[in-house]
């Protein structure tokens, strides 16, 4: 059985597959796949034992995603392996500070307001172009201190570093809408180097990494930004849906209180981070499967988040759950470096989403990116209720 098959999730079809392997086989070997031999781990338990383990377990082996891109000395530090991998995370750490935080909370409501404020009421418009899209984008410009008119590059280059992930071709024709990532960073790597030293990242990784290869400078950009953008816009248009689905607006809008344990549901209900891949470098027993060295055993999060060990009713959407911690920020050394902007930016768009509007409709089954890495979504048509 191959969970790793992108269509998939374009499908939103993987959920009775991965009960499947829970019930019968959660330490899964699929012999063959277009990525390749691999180890599906599809379990909470399990998925802890493998995130929690970087001896075991590598990341700086094989990299962290089934696509088997080269891993090497300018890797990106998602790729690394103690003690390399936290001297490369802490140069950009401080940004994400209780401090820093605080300072970008303020911004966060006022742009929360201005997008809710151009929902059109009572007529389909796309939630994900005109809402989920624009709040993580507008802060990337915020974190990465580039013009906010060219946060569309950013979601062009999430989306195709996104794609690249989970091993799809690159869309040429829409690449010549942008510039490069790397000419545009590079370009901005210069200007900082020639600053005093600003809040956002690329300063921070300037001048408290300078003597770092342009090619590892770009990769930790690439992975900061698709960490700061995906799990929040994912999260919001994937949230509406659910609690469309299940009937919740009106709970919620009447308990405002439940925001933030929703929140945090929402994001283990969603789960927008399908898997993260480590590679084995010894032989090693997990669950009762031999496990050898140079295998590929892949964190399923997405499986992991709907454990009914784990998580009594799994696949209902429990505003108030108070269950043990969801897996979609990770585990151990590479839990999401900015879990708490994405929760924030999660929380106060939902107080303004229920402070405005009475109720939502889906017009329309979303459009979902053909992606085994993240779950993306193109487009969602739903109407807002005054």
């Amino acid at each position: 059985m191959d969970v790793a098959e992108p269509s998939l999730y374009e499908t939103n079809s993987f959920h009775p597959l991965f009960r499947e392997l829970r019930e019968n086989d959660p330490v899964h070997y699929c012999e063959e796949s277009e990525f390749g031999p691999y180890w599906a781990v599809t379990r909470y338990d399990d998925i802890v034992a493998v995130d929690m383990n970087h001896r075991a377990f590598s990341s700086a082996v094989g990299g962290m995603s089934i696509f088997d891109f080269p891993v090497d000395s300018n890797s990106s530090f998602i790729n690394m392996d103690p003690p390399d991998h936290r001297a490369h995370r802490s140069a950009v750490t401080p940004v994400f500070n209780s401090e820093n935080l605080a300072e970008m909370e303020d911004e966060v409501r006022e742009r929360v307001v201005q997008i809710l404020d151009s929902v059109p009421v009572n007529t389909p418009f796309d939630w994900v172009t005109t809402v989920a899209n624009e709040l993580p984008l507008q802060m990337l410009s915020t974190l990465f201190g580039i013009p906010e008119e060219d946060r569309y590059h950013m979601l062009y280059w999430t989306n195709a570093q996104v794609g690249a992930v989970g091993g799809l071709p690159r869309d040429d024709e829409e690449a010549a809408k942008h510039p490069s990532f790397s000419e545009y960073y590079l370009k901005l790597r210069r200007q900082r180097a020639m600053e005093d030293p600003r809040p956002d990242l690329v300063s921070h990784l300037v001048h408290n990494q300078p003597d770092i290869s342009d090619e590892m400078y770009l990769n930790h950009l690439r992975l900061l930004m698709v960490g700061a953008n995906d799990t929040t816009r994912t999260s919001i248009a994937g949230g509406l849906e659910a609690v469309i689905d299940q009937g919740l607006y009106g709970t919620l809008r009447a308990n405002p209180s439940l925001i933030p344990t929703a929140v945090n549901e929402i994001v283990r209900f969603v789960s927008p981070v399908v898997h993260q891949r480590r590679t084995a470098t010894c032989d090693i027993e997990l669950n009762g499967k031999q496990i050898h060295k140079g295998d590929k055993v892949v964190m399923f999060y997405v499986s992991g988040n709907r454990d009914k060990d784990v998580f009594k009713d799994p696949d209902r959407l429990m505003l108030d759950r108070s269950e043990p911690r969801i897996l979609s920020f990770g585990s151990g050394i590479h839990h999401c470096i900015g879990f708490r902007l994405a929760r924030m930016q999660l929380q106060h768009m939902w107080e303004g989403m229920l402070e405005r509007f009475s109720d939502f409709e889906l017009v329309d089954r979303p459009t979902r990116l053909r992606s085994n890495f993240v779950q993306g979504y193109l487009a969602m048509p739903v109407i807002a209720r005054a």
